[in-house]
């Protein structure tokens, strides 16, 4: 039993330190942009914005959690849609700027076509136990309404997307929460969707004792929570119909790709649409800005991305 949890608290450094290594880095954000005559179709707004981002903005002030929030490039609507994006880390580590780094060209992509991206830091399970990290997830979307105007949003264009641990939260703030706000689309990069029943067995032992350290226990003593815990969980006929783009790697070795499976089998019984960007080569690693992703490419995959967004979004 020893061996077996240091051979699993192993595999749990190991993984957070490779998600350190893609996630960690911090990219400098340009304070300027060139100024331009072009001025953007179909729309009588300027095209050069205001500002590019507004950093550090407290929503949680009792767990000092943070959101950063980047402004359109290009101002193509009076109100700007709006991409809320939680970081990956196996719940015990990570920070928001990840988003930034690994998916750059999505998120500039996005902001070039009037939407504004949102980074969301959560607290850790080490920190506190789930549903703390959902409570924070839907906390921090609900301070971005409360505060549409100073950030210049638009409340009725709010998708959210997530890697990894990340795109399980996501993804339970479009399906699981019933109350004053509606999830226009969702996006999950290589996410745990069914954390329970047989399921369970296919994760490493390493993400095993994770999902521990999320849910507070064992499966056998905390299974309401594991359940509660899975966006699986929460399809049926009578989900909210928001759309949702998986993407996954077919090799993944952290989070099967038989989640993502399962998932687009659930939705398509539940009767909502569903994509499903299978990628090849990234692993769990998965970085926009590496030279690896092929089959598709990271143009072709940001290109697939960024139309289902505008696509859903109704822009």
């Amino acid at each position: 039993m020893i061996f077996r949890k240091l051979l699993a608290f192993g595999l749990v450094l190991n993984f957070i330190f490779l998600l350190s290594c893609s996630g960690g880095n911090s990219i400098e954000i340009e304070t300027e942009i060139m100024a331009t005559t072009e001025t953007a179709e179909m729309s009588t707004f300027p095209v050069r914005p205001e500002r590019l981002y507004d950093l550090e903005q407290v929503y949680d002030p009792t767990n000092d959690l943070k959101f950063d929030i980047y402004h359109p490039t290009k101002i193509l609507y009076e109100k700007s849609p709006l991409l809320v994006a939680f970081h990956g880390g196996g719940w015990v580590a990570g920070d928001r700027s990840q988003i930034m780094y690994i998916f750059s060209p999505i998120v500039e992509e996005l902001r070039e076509h009037g939407f504004a991206v949102a980074t969301v830091q959560y607290r850790y399970a080490q920190d506190a136990t789930f549903p703390a990290q959902l409570e924070d997830t839907v906390g921090a979307i609900r301070y971005m309404r409360d505060n549409a105007e100073k950030y210049n949003i638009d409340i009725n264009s709010i998708g959210t997307m997530g890697y990894s641990a990340g795109a399980q939260l996501a993804m339970l703030a479009a399906y699981a929460v019933e109350g004053d706000f509606d999830i226009k689309y969702c996006i999950a990069f290589a996410g745990p969707s069914k954390m329970y029943g047989e399921e369970l067995s296919d994760y490493p032992d390493g993400i095993r004792y994770l999902l521990e350290w999320l849910f507070g226990g064992e499966y056998e003593e905390k299974e309401a929570e594991y359940m509660s815990g899975s966006p699986y969980y929460y399809i049926d006929a009578g989900t909210k119909k928001v759309p949702l783009m998986l993407v996954h790697d077919k090799r993944d070795d952290v989070v099967p790709f038989s989640q993502s499976q399962l998932m687009q089998k659930k939705f398509a019984e539940a009767n909502i649409p569903c994509e499903l960007l299978a990628l090849n080569g990234v692993y769990h690693q998965i970085d926009f800005t590496s030279p690896f992703m092929n089959s598709p490419s990271g143009e072709e995959a940001t290109k697939t991305i960024v139309d289902f967004v505008r696509k859903y979004a109704g822009k």
